[in-house]
């Protein structure tokens, strides 16, 4: 009986062990690896000190893991603790890549910011643009109708002084034929007069 509760154990250990997130010790970066030896091929270049890993199964000094993001290999066991190491245990390269990384975020929180900014201006352009084609139409309708009101302006103007022309000619013929017929009268008046008779007697 007591054998087969240690069998038990041991069989339950590596489940255990595999159902308790586990992460990368404090070493500058450690590669999966697509079987469990050192010269196999590397399917991910290097896990930081602190990645979660889930523990799918061990053999020998190899434990297959998989990352959050997806990833799965084999990497030494010795690598693995079940403590997550702190940001005092990153390598300088690693806290140069890690301020790297938040100024790259910084600067596209900025770029981002800036498309926002510019995506207002040029809808700002797009409507003035529109506006000021509107304005253009309208100023070179407006000039058209003034060329037509100006020939309109001209024709009146032309017809007017016609009238005028005539008007004066008119005149003129009146006042020459008042003329004539105050000369004529004057002709014909005298000869109209009756002659007076002087009486033998006078």
């Amino acid at each position: 009986m007591l054998r087969f509760l240690i069998a038990t154990a041991l069989v339950a250990l590596p489940a255990l062990a595999a159902a308790q997130p586990q992460y990368i010790t404090a070493e500058p970066r450690v590669p999966l690896l697509d079987t469990p030896c050192a010269t196999c091929v590397t399917v991910h270049p290097g896990l930081v000190p602190g990645t979660p890993l889930t523990v799918v199964e061990s053999e020998g000094d190899w434990t297959q893991v998989t990352t959050e993001e997806g990833a799965s290999g084999w990497l030494p066991s010795h690598y693995l603790s079940s403590e997550q190491a702190s940001s005092e245990g990153l390598g300088a390269d690693d806290r140069s890549l890690h301020d790297e990384n938040i100024r790259l975020k910084n600067q596209l929180a900025d770029l981002a910011s800036a498309h926002e900014e510019l995506q207002v201006e040029l809808s700002i352009v797009r409507k003035l643009s529109t506006n000021a084609l509107t304005l253009q139409e309208q100023n070179e309708e407006l000039i058209k109708r003034n060329r037509i009101l100006q020939s309109d302006i001209d024709v009146l103007t032309a017809s007017r002084d016609q009238l005028e022309g005539d008007n004066r000619q008119r005149w003129f013929l009146y006042g020459g034929l008042t003329l004539f017929l105050g000369a004529l009268l004057a002709v014909l008046l005298p000869s109209l007069r009756p002659r007076r008779r002087y009486s033998e007697w006078g």
